[in-house]
């Protein structure tokens, strides 16, 4: 994994990637004068541009013929690529897939289920991104068994998104979803149970900074100082034996301190699955958090693909047109592609979700209308397509799950249990893995 900039101990793979990379970020090492964030354009590390020079050969080769309920794959290429380089044992890095949601996606149920299959099947590159304290109820989070803390408050993008304005200072990580604290003793403690060799603690450089210190089962590692002159991403990379630990993070009391939360990366590679929720999230949330911060925390994600899982809630309320929609989730993609140029994309259709009327549960008439205008941005921003209710078995299939035993939704009839959402995942999964495969083919053949 790639840290922001400097780091207490480094990996040879990290090294390599770092000086692939031209996205110069802040890091502030215990003990070292911090430098300021440069948001300029990452450079494609040799990876990256192998499986981008792959595409550009197969692509007009490769068939577009939906797989299941995933439609386009050919869209998918860019990673296809790179999952090709993890099966030939020719990658350099990790093949890192970033999904942006809901809380379809902040539970990590579905989300957990996919980075289960998907390592199994190329290599474990690593857990990846965890929120720390708790910036909201959530359900679940794998490789992490409790989350507690004191004294650390949530500040949040907005779920409304109106017109797309930027809230607060705009600076809330990669999920939308930042944890500050201002007074000393403050703390958010994790308990990791993914094993990892760096626990990589993500947050805010700013004017006025504080200090925290970073603990591993207990043991100080080092103090982070967050002071610069100017607004930044920042990260700071700490080495562990493989294996279970408790990672707390304690503010000084010498100014705000702003957490974004920790990745767990190892040295092996293999495919890392960032899950990158937010409770009511719309696509238009991420769209009220700063440019270049958004730009920069992709930057340093380097996916080869980023899945966008929006729909659940624009469904469900009376201001968001399915125009709005579509045009929102095309915005959002193309800032992703700003700071992950290169990268494949996918959009997941929303799950089926209720409308109770006289003559029992049916699906949302305004249901169809979002999935038909995500299916148009798919195409509008080029990415491929998953239909999630078409997986459940077509409309008002919410209903028959929830009354399943054991049942696959819950009662809310929006969101699924944890068998609903291994469901899909594992339908997601084998389609792309079946895309993959096919693609591979006609990939050997368009080379011989």
């Amino acid at each position: 994994m790639r840290p922001f900039g400097q780091v207490l101990t480094r990996s040879r793979r990290t090294l390599a990637l770092v000086a692939a990379s031209g996205l110069a970020v802040a890091a502030l090492a215990v003990g070292r004068e911090p430098r300021v964030a440069n948001a300029a354009p990452r450079l494609p590390s040799s990876a990256e541009s192998a499986g981008t020079s792959a595409v550009k050969h197969i692509t007009k080769k490769a068939s577009d013929t939906a797989v299941g309920h995933l439609e386009h794959p050919a869209r998918l290429a860019a990673v296809f690529a790179r999952l090709q380089e993890l099966d030939a044992h020719e990658a350099k890095s990790d093949v890192r897939i970033v999904q942006l949601g809901d809380s379809h996606t902040a539970s990590d149920y579905g989300t957990s289920i996919a980075r289960a299959r998907l390592t199994t099947r190329f290599g474990d590159g690593g857990r990846g991104f965890i929120p720390m304290g708790e910036p909201y109820r959530r359900l679940f989070q794998s490789g992490e068994a409790m989350a507690r803390g004191i004294g650390f408050e949530p500040l949040k993008a907005s779920l409304l998104g109106q017109k797309s304005a930027v809230v607060g200072d705009g600076f809330f990580g990669p999920s939308g979803v930042a944890m500050e604290a201002r007074m000393m003793g403050a703390s958010m403690t994790s308990e990791l149970t993914a094993s990892a060799e760096h626990y990589e603690v993500a947050y805010l450089a700013q004017p006025g900074g504080g200090s925290f210190d970073v603990l591993v089962d207990g043991k100080v590692k080092g103090r982070v100082a967050t002071r610069q002159a100017t607004r930044a991403s920042a990260s700071q990379s700490f080495a562990v034996a493989p294996g279970p630990h408790t990672l707390e993070t304690r503010a000084a009391g010498d100014g705000p301190v702003r957490i974004f939360g920790v990745r767990l990366d190892d040295d092996a590679l293999g495919v890392t699955f960032e899950s990158l929720g937010m409770n009511g999230a719309k696509a238009t949330t991420l769209l009220t958090t700063d440019d270049a911060h958004l730009s920069e925390q992709l930057g340093h994600l380097s996916p080869a693909l980023v899945i966008f899982a929006y729909g659940t809630n624009e469904a469900g309320d009376s201001t968001t047109t399915p125009e709005e929609h579509a045009t929102a989730i095309v915005a959002l993609a193309g800032r992703v592609k700003t700071g992950a140029p290169g990268a494949s994309c996918l959009m997941l259709g929303p799950p089926d979700r209720d409308g109770r009327t006289m003559t029992g549960v049916h699906s949302l008439p305004k249901l169809t209308e979002i999935i038909a205008a995500q299916r148009r941005a798919a195409d509008d921003a080029g990415c491929a397509f998953f239909d999630q209710q078409a997986a459940m078995g077509a409309p008002d299939s919410i209903a028959r799950w929830a009354s399943e035993s054991p049942a696959r939704a819950r009662r809310d009839l929006v969101h699924l249990t944890r068998a609903g959402y291994t469901a899909l995942a594992e339908a997601l999964v084998a389609d792309m893995v079946k895309a993959y495969d096919g693609w591979k083919r006609e990939s050997a053949v368009a080379t011989r």
